[in-house]
């Protein structure tokens, strides 16, 4: 894979998005972050992408974790916070104290899930997104995602591992509405 090639696929993205060809946009951009997730414009570009109000959230922050000064980040970001562009899993009913680990999960209970990442649906039980790839257990599929008291528990402070696979315990697959 070349930086040409990659700078290719940056271009085209964010001329898709730009016409309004938001899928094939995605697409092009999640090829580029396949191959280099420290890629500050194509996550500033897939948060115009996605729908979702939290995986635009993901994709700031992303942006901010390559890059802390990124204004364009920053800006998405705020303005998410001020319009109230948030999911329910956003917003709990209380975040204050510290973090009660939920009651043990069945591991053997497939839930059908919906990939973070390229949005194909998918089973709890798989380790990795048929058609992207993305690991299944990890902090962006998870119901807690949202929620910053258990990331530093378990060492996941930075939204990047928060794509990786993890171990945690307390996952918990979110599961498709």
């Amino acid at each position: 894979m070349s930086d040409i090639e990659l700078a290719q696929w940056l271009y085209e993205g964010a001329l898709a998005l730009s016409e309004g060809r938001r899928e094939e946009a995605r697409r092009l951009l999640m090829q580029v972050i396949e191959r280099d997730e420290q890629n500050e414009q194509a996550w500033l570009w897939l948060s115009g992408a996605v729908e979702d109000p939290a995986d635009q959230q993901i994709a700031l922050e992303n942006v901010l974790a390559i890059n802390p000064n990124n204004a364009a980040a920053l800006a998405g970001l705020e303005w998410l916070r001020e319009h109230g562009q948030h999911t329910a899993a956003t917003t709990p009913q209380d975040r204050s104290g510290p973090w009660v680990p939920p009651p043990p999960y069945d591991e053997n209970e497939v839930i059908e899930i919906m990939c973070w990442q390229c949005q194909a649906t998918l089973y709890s039980v798989a380790p990795f997104c048929w058609q992207c790839n993305a690991p299944v257990h990890s902090c962006n599929n998870c119901a807690f995602r949202d929620d910053p008291r258990c990331k530093p528990l378990q060492g996941l402070t930075n939204p990047l591992a928060w794509a990786a696979v993890n171990e945690c315990p307390w996952w918990r697959p979110v599961p498709l509405r």
